[in-house]
């Protein structure tokens, strides 16, 4: 069949038809195209993106304060100058006194506390508590014998201060070797100004070894402390009084004393007369070193201060 104009205009129109729908088709697609390679960058620049980098990060806990540190409320002080200074006065001869607050960290009374003295018997605190540092550490074992004494080493160190018992403490002394105590007390103690080999101290250094008694950081074990302690604080009369001097003047306090003398019988006179001591007054949770270090003054001197002190120390 001939085509017609008529037939003809209309297979135009259907060809521009079928153009348009496939240019349709086409832009369509490529608008979705864009739009997909649209959001697809979009999304590949967010998720790179610092600020999504930092918002999808996993938040950290924030680090703990340090605990503050615990504020230590010091006990009052009492001052003690007074009573020192009352007591210096009386009765002749050398005298020096040193009181320490434990509690305080701090010297609360003194006269002439670095004068140097014979320390008499004194000088068995540096040679026991070195003693006691040995059995701690295992050095020593306290059920050995001391050299020929007759007794175990821990019984001799108990008696070198409950009884003064000389034998003993000589025979310890001997065992740690005297140069090497003296080694020993100037590098491990940190007492500088003693002479121990010598029999030189004074109130400030045996304020010191008494404080290093209390403390006793070297000697942790507790059969060891509850024997050191009782040592210093239960002391029978004997051939002596031990305790007739400072802890004599006390009523309510548990005193741990260490006393060191020269008696001439010829004479009447103490040449030496010394109390070094931790006096605890319990019901008040407070506690002090006192030492006193006297040539020819009469031990009722120690008597009198020990009173005066706790007559000061109640009165606050």
């Amino acid at each position: 069949m001939v085509p017609t104009k008529v037939n003809k205009r209309k297979a135009v129109k259907r060809t521009v038809l079928r153009n348009t729908l496939k240019i349709a088709v086409l832009v369509a697609v490529f608008a979705v195209g864009a739009v997909g390679v649209y959001f697809a960058i979009s999304y590949f620049l967010t998720k790179n993106s610092p600020i999504e980098a930092e918002s999808t990060a996993v938040e950290l806990a924030p680090e703990p304060e340090p605990e503050p540190e615990p504020v230590v409320v010091l006990p009052d002080k009492i001052d003690f100058q007074p009573v020192v200074d009352g007591w210096v006065g009386g009765a002749g001869g050398n005298k020096s006194v040193l009181i320490y607050d434990l509690e305080r960290n701090e010297v609360v009374g003194a006269y002439n506390a670095t004068e140097n003295y014979n320390t008499a018997s004194l000088y068995k605190l540096f040679v026991v508590y070195e003693g006691y540092r040995r059995v701690q550490s295992g050095e020593w074992q306290a059920s050995d014998p001391a050299g020929s004494t007759g007794y175990t080493i821990l019984k001799c160190l108990d008696l070198a201060i409950r009884e003064s018992y000389s034998p003993c403490a000589e025979t310890l002394w001997a065992m740690i070797g005297r140069q090497e105590l003296t080694t020993i007390i100037e590098d491990d103690f940190g007492i500088t100004n003693s002479d121990i080999e010598s029999l030189i101290s004074n109130p400030e250094d045996i304020m010191k070894m008494m404080k290093i008694f209390y403390e006793h950081k070297d000697v942790t074990d507790e059969n060891l402390i509850a024997t050191m302690k009782d040592s210093f604080l239960t002391q029978p009369p004997t051939t002596y009084n031990w305790r007739q001097g400072l802890p004599s003047g006390f009523t309510k306090a548990n005193v741990y004393n260490k006393v060191g003398w020269d008696y001439n019988p010829d004479a009447r006179v103490w040449n030496i007369y010394h109390d070094a001591a931790i006096v605890e007054f319990p019901d008040k949770n407070r506690h002090y070193i006192v030492v006193v270090m006297t040539n020819q003054v009469p031990y009722q001197k120690n008597t009198a201060l020990g009173r005066d002190i706790e007559e000061k120390f109640y009165a606050n």
